[in-house]
């Protein structure tokens, strides 16, 4: 991770944090070049030799605001797929589990589970699908579906990383 730029996945946010919030946590660690919040995550994008390494050694399971922080790098997504978000997941469910559901509606190309932390049994993920039509017909199949011991909720990130909600 020895760049000049490193984007950082930041998950387990709280729903209402902010910009402000975030650039206050990964200031002492480096320059900020980027920062796009979502909903309970964010992508943050440090510049400076050692930078990322410095805010993942210490932000990566901290609590904040009594919810324990996911930070690691930023995996680049296979190109030309679709992504899907898969959240409420058990702890017990991996990515094969969740490889081995979504290729049944098409392609998976690459399926990346955010760990539960210990304090929590909840966790999430984002699944890679070749099609996006194939993973329109996941979300529409599985939206609400028990799997695991958990009810799903899942929606459709496009190439852009915009969010677009499918609340089925």
């Amino acid at each position: 991770m020895s760049g000049e730029n490193v984007k950082l996945f930041v998950g387990n946010l709280p729903l209402d944090a902010t910009h402000d919030e975030l650039n206050k946590l990964f200031a002492p660690y480096g320059e900020i070049n980027t920062c796009s919040l979502l909903r309970q995550y964010a992508f943050v994008t440090l510049k400076g030799e050692g930078a990322a390494d410095r805010a993942i050694r210490h932000l990566d399971g901290k609590e904040y605001r009594g919810r324990p922080l996911v930070v690691e790098e930023s995996r680049a997504r296979p190109p030309n797929s679709t992504k899907v978000f898969v959240g409420n997941l058990s702890a017990t469910c991996s990515a094969d589990d969740l490889h081995g559901l979504f290729s049944t509606f098409g392609r998976v190309l690459d399926c990346d589970k955010v760990k539960a932390r210990l304090c929590s049994n909840v966790g999430y993920a984002f699944v890679h699908m070749e099609r996006k039509e194939d993973a329109v017909t996941a979300i529409e199949a599985l939206n609400g579906t028990t799997f695991k011991g958990r009810q799903l909720w899942n929606w459709l990130l496009n190439v852009l990383s915009i969010i677009v909600f499918f609340f089925l």
